[in-house]
């Protein structure tokens, strides 16, 4: 089964170099990130401010190592790690993330537009 794993980060240095170490140690088999705008509670105040969303895309067997990783190298003092499970996924996309995540080589994923 396919796990992802949502985190945010205060910058884009700080998401892109985590995400480049996790794809690189196969804890994940991607991770996409964008800018976003958060409006949360911190320590009595209301905060409003600029964050970048990561999803992880992983398996069940490295989800632990993952979530490890995320929360050691994570620049806040209480990050946000949220596990969402795939429950519908297509069977090829499963495969080259599991594949993606191990010490196999995986096969190249087609990224064409089918027209």
């Amino acid at each position: 089964m396919g796990i992802v794993i949502i985190s945010t980060y205060p910058d884009e240095k700080s998401i892109s170099k985590v995400a480049n170490l996790v794809v690189t140690k196969k804890l994940a088999a991607c991770v996409n990130y964008t800018k976003i705008n958060s409006v949360y509670s911190w320590k009595g105040k209301i905060e409003d401010t600029v964050e970048f969303l990561a999803l992880f895309k992983t398996t069940r067997k490295t989800k632990q190592k993952l979530k490890k990783e995320i929360a050691t190298s994570h620049p806040y003092q209480v990050p946000e790690i949220v596990e969402l499970k795939m429950d519908d996924a297509s069977p090829s996309y499963l495969k080259w993330l599991e594949e993606s995540t191990l010490d196999r080589k995986p096969k190249k994923r087609n990224n064409t537009t089918k027209r």
